[in-house]
């Protein structure tokens, strides 16, 4: 899944995911976007971790915008 944050928000979005997710957290990646006033972060979580961290995300950084979530393949 990936959510777009404004830059002023990205610490608090990383210690809000890690505290979430915990060992359910494969991966996190972060990438600027906007001349950097906005942060795209790239989660890759198991199916469990997605509703609790969506849940997190929506109640404590409500302007977070969520993008296009997928399934991850499977080895």
């Amino acid at each position: 899944m990936h959510i777009t944050v404004d830059k002023s928000c990205l610490a608090e979005l990383r210690q809000l995911v890690v505290k979430t997710c915990g060992g359910m957290l494969s991966f996190m990646r972060i990438e600027a976007v906007d001349h950097a006033e906005r942060m795209k972060v790239w989660l890759c979580v198991t199916e469990p971790a997605l509703r609790l961290t969506m849940d997190a995300v929506m109640r404590l950084l409500p302007a977070a915008e969520f993008g296009r979530i997928s399934q991850g393949k499977s080895l």
